[in-house]
């Protein structure tokens, strides 16, 4: 309720109570209740006096909100015509239509990108890429674990430090040269980026598509197929330089996080592994008859074991051989990286995949590689779990 209302509502109270005072003949004890009446009158018209202005300021205000959020939405609907609208010229562009000056504009060009068949590359939107790298995790990629690298070159190589050779903080002191760097135990990991394309048959019916039909048509293409390449990318460095470690059971991965893993890595250890290794460590028991596999209380759908994610992919990604499911665990962000340019994905012709039909291909490009940086045993553990073994 207002305060003038409040306040309205005194009035007529203080107005009955003169009333009553004149009616017994009180009229010095009447005038000053009428002293009250006439202070309170006009405290009343400065007091709805700032309640207009108040309403004025909240309706300016709640329609300064209306307009942004109608100028964001207005902005989303022109930020997803323009992406569309490039994807068009990039498409009319490499079948040899003409472009409007305005459709010439929007599309860029790569520079390091190798060309298409007539000499012509270009990367795809910012929007577009970051919208491919979501639908890639949806896909359940391994991008999820690993660690990632933007590089702004096709070859190259970066320092690490393994947890093996990992040392502390040197003494350093101004007009001393510290410690030799004989002592510093980096080691440099080279990374050379290859090209992984999807490829796409471009049709006037493509072109006609709707914005969002034709955003979602080149997103899905080539995230469905990036995927499946980058977890076999990504899956092949897991195995590189490990010997594999037999697991018997929950136990022995218990104590092979307690004992084989270094302190240092726990704080981002994760723990991988397929259906059926999931389904031995979901269906075992502890000694009290308490699973041991809890529910992650910030994420119900994620299951923890010993506090560490368990994160599950398909038997398909991740094959079950004679009877053992495999299972990686420990810091996996420090122990394998993709490796991209910037997330850069071009948008090229290709004349070898169309020749039979006579059809324009194109073709989306990632140029990414994936590498591994620590293949310590202290960092992370490619084990195989007995399937079956669930106690």
């Amino acid at each position: 309720m207002k305060k003038s209302i409040a306040m309205k509502n005194n009035l007529e109270k203080l107005k009955n109570e003169a009333q009553v005072l004149l009616d017994n003949n009180k009229v010095e004890d009447a005038k000053n209740k009428m002293e009250e009446v006439r202070t309170l009158k006009a405290a009343i018209e400065v007091q709805e006096e700032l309640e207009q202005e108040e309403e004025a300021i909240l309706a300016a205000e709640a329609e300064a909100e209306k307009e942004s959020e109608e100028g964001s939405t207005k902005d989303s609907k022109n930020k997803t015509k323009e992406n569309a609208n490039m994807i068009r010229a990039m498409i009319k562009k490499v079948t040899g239509k003409k472009l409007t000056e305005a459709e010439n504009a929007l599309i860029l060009p790569t520079t390091t990108a190798p060309e298409g068949t007539n000499g012509e590359g270009y990367i795809l939107p910012q929007d577009i890429r970051t919208l491919i790298q979501k639908k890639i995790r949806q896909y359940k990629s391994l991008r999820d674990v690993l660690g990632y690298m933007p590089v702004g070159a096709l070859t190259g190589s970066f320092p690490v430090e393994n947890f093996e050779t990992v040392s502390g903080l040197v003494d350093f002191a101004d007009g001393t040269d510290g410690e030799d760097e004989d002592e510093i135990k980096f080691k440099n990991v080279k990374f050379s980026l290859q090209e992984k394309a999807a490829f796409i048959k471009l049709s006037n019916t493509l072109l006609s598509l709707t914005d969002n039909a034709l955003i979602n048509y080149v997103v899905d293409v080539f995230a469905r197929k990036a995927v499946v390449t980058e977890n076999t990318m990504g899956l092949a460095a897991l195995k590189s330089n490990k010997t594999v470690k037999t697991i018997a059971d929950w136990k022995a991965l218990k104590s092979s996080i307690n004992k084989d893993l270094d302190p240092g890595v726990l704080f981002g250890t994760v723990i991988v592994t397929n259906q059926d290794g999931f389904d031995v460590l979901d269906a075992a028991l502890d000694s009290f008859g308490r699973p041991i596999l809890q529910p992650n209380p910030a994420n119900p759908t994620q299951n923890l074991f010993k506090g560490y994610p368990v994160v599950v992919y398909s038997n398909t990604m991740l094959p079950t051989t004679n009877g053992k499911a495999p299972i990686i665990y420990g810091n996996l962000s420090c122990a394998v990286c993709f490796v991209d340019l910037n997330g850069q994905i071009a948008f090229a012709t290709s004349s070898e995949a169309g020749f039979m039909s006579n059809t324009t291909i194109a073709r989306l490009i990632e140029f990414i590689d994936v590498v591994q940086c620590d293949s310590s045993d202290k960092c992370y553990i490619y084990g195989e779990l007995a399937v079956g073994a669930s106690a």
